[in-house]
């Protein structure tokens, strides 16, 4: 079998039929069919339906097809890598990610990527989460990393990823701060809050099951400027606490939140209908979302 064989097998499956492939590939329609004859042969399987006028593929067929898809995309990557070697082009990976925590990420997602990979280069987009479903899917981004409620849009495939528990960031010496419990909603009735964009739909969600009045005092682009306002305000903020923010929470508590509801999970979000660039098909399985 030669890469040409797998190659012409998914010109005529893509294409629809053997004399659509002839046309395309300026191969003789006789040659495609011993082509094609020849690989059911080697294979020991039947791979399409004949008699019918447009390509029907039996199950051996499908599963074939996508194998040969996946050499043909492997080849190519090797020839442009190599290419690239020469050119001085580089693989680029262009993700998009919560600014609320996109520190917490870079080092998260990145770090043993980029060590494991030199050869990739990053387009990065820090934004609010509401902006990465449309950066994936107007193709700015291959990837997207959402931290809020599952998008629900039939174009794009999910992969869940973590799920960070929201917490009470308190300021010591405000009366929640003495608390040893988990803070109740109905506690933080009448009280400033600051929190991060990415959770305000899951707070004011809450907040109404419960039927308590919120005070958002300011809503931020990051955990940071809430802590900070916390802080400097003795307010409250509600943030999706994480490794990154224990940095930031210095001389302030740290209390749960009394609702299974305060949670907000990551999910990586792809177009259903674009192909994984090489880097970014290899991003996804290394941090073990993509098997």
């Amino acid at each position: 079998m030669t890469l040409d064989s797998y190659r012409n097998f998914v010109a005529i499956v893509d294409c629809g039929s053997i004399s659509a492939a002839s046309k395309q590939l300026l191969i003789a329609q006789p040659s495609l069919s011993n082509q094609l004859k020849n690989i059911e042969k080697t294979y020991g399987a039947k791979l399409i339906h004949r008699g019918s006028r447009n390509i029907e593929l039996t199950e051996a067929g499908r599963i074939f097809y996508t194998k040969a898809r996946e050499i043909c995309r492997i080849e190519n990557s090797i020839s442009t890598s190599l290419s690239s070697q020469n050119t001085g082009y580089r693989e680029q990976l262009k993700i998009s990610i919560p600014a609320g925590n996109s520190v917490h990420y870079i080092h998260k997602l990145f770090e043993d990527f980029v060590s494991n990979h030199p050869d990739i280069n990053y387009d990065v987009y820090e934004i609010a989460s509401d902006f990465v479903v449309p950066n994936v899917l107007n193709n700015i981004t291959e990837i997207g990393l959402v931290r809020a409620s599952i998008p629900q849009y039939g174009a794009l495939e999910t992969f869940p990823y973590e799920k960070d528990d929201i917490v009470a960031v308190i300021p010591k010496g405000h009366p929640l701060s003495k608390k040893t419990t988990p803070i109740e909603i109905e506690e933080f009735h009448g009280i400033p809050l600051a929190i991060p964009f990415d959770i305000s739909n899951t707070v004011y969600t809450v907040f109404g099951q419960h039927a308590v009045a919120y005070n958002v005092a300011i809503i931020t682009s990051i955990n940071e400027t809430a802590i900070e306002w916390a802080r400097t305000f003795n307010s409250i903020a509600i943030i999706p606490f994480s490794d990154a923010d224990t940095r930031h929470t210095m001389n302030m508590v740290i209390r749960p939140i009394h609702d299974p509801g305060m949670y907000i999970s990551s999910v990586f979000l792809i177009r259903k209908d674009r192909e994984l660039s090489f880097a970014g098909k290899l991003f996804l399985e290394e941090i073990g979302v993509l098997k």
